[in-house]
């Protein structure tokens, strides 16, 4: 919702779908969400870019909040 005399604005929805582009030393990720009282196939799509070390803390964050860890490393083999 925007307030006077600012152009901040507070969007809420449920998250339904994204994708990543990798951009070299950066991302771009494709966000799309549901507001409420939209159509049946209304979905607003938000692009972000950023740094891959950006995505890595929100990954980490994100990782966090959820209680789960992320996923362990595979262990090279001595012949690999």
């Amino acid at each position: 919702m925007a307030t006077a005399g600012s152009d901040r604005f507070e969007q809420f929805g449920a998250l339904v779908g994204w994708t990543h582009e990798d951009l070299g030393d950066r991302v771009m990720v494709k966000v799309q969400s549901k507001r409420p009282g939209c159509s049946a196939g209304e979905v607003d799509e938000v692009r972000y870019f950023m740094t891959k070390n950006q995505a890595a803390v929100l990954a980490n964050y994100l990782y966090g909040i959820s209680g789960r860890l992320p996923q362990p490393a595979k262990k090279r083999r001595w012949f690999a």
